[in-house]
């Protein structure tokens, strides 16, 4: 049953848990129609998702970029990016306050890249002064990994905080 818009029971929450996540009205609008891999629809889709991506990072296909949508779990994605755009030359940063944070350093250090670990408690946020003392203490960190919302224990990190600590030590 649905009163105006908005169905009977309330509106949506947003989920901060593991999947599945929150959608939006559109997106589950767009879920009702069925479309095969090879329809041409389909190949628009993807093609547009793809070029939209790489524009939100500033590139281009002419560029001689490309996006590669990729299916799999979260932890497959974070795999996939920490052991492909890490640079090996340098250290990863992990802030780990909760399981996913700790399976960030695992992924990080099966691929054999040399990992500096902030740590909090599951019910605590990351200082940020101790990842400020840890990236001028450790010069070759050249990337830094933290989990949004990390779902054990429901903390929101405080991400924009860590990105501007990052940045002024010139970390990604």
């Amino acid at each position: 049953m649905t009163i105006g818009n908005e169905p009977a029971f309330g509106r949506d929450k947003v989920l901060f848990t593991p999947g599945p996540l929150t959608t939006s009205r559109p997106v589950k609008q767009a879920m009702l129609r069925d479309l095969g891999s090879r329809d041409e629809d389909f190949i628009g889709v993807i093609r547009r998702v793809r070029n939209g991506l790489l524009s939100l990072a500033g590139l281009s296909q002419a560029a001689g970029y490309e996006c590669v949508l990729m299916q799999g779990s979260g932890t497959y994605t974070v795999e996939s990016v920490i052991s492909s755009i890490m640079p090996r030359e340098g250290k990863l940063l992990v802030i780990a306050n909760g399981s996913y944070g700790e399976r960030i350093v695992a992924i990080a250090k099966r691929h054999g890249i040399e990992t500096v670990v902030v740590r909090e408690k599951e019910n605590k946020l990351p200082s940020i002064s101790e990842i400020a003392r840890t990236l001028a203490a450790h010069r070759d960190i050249r990337m830094t990994a933290v989990v949004h919302c990390e779902t054990t224990s429901g903390i929101i990190n405080p991400i924009q905080a860590i990105g501007e600590a990052v940045h002024r030590h010139g970390g990604l």
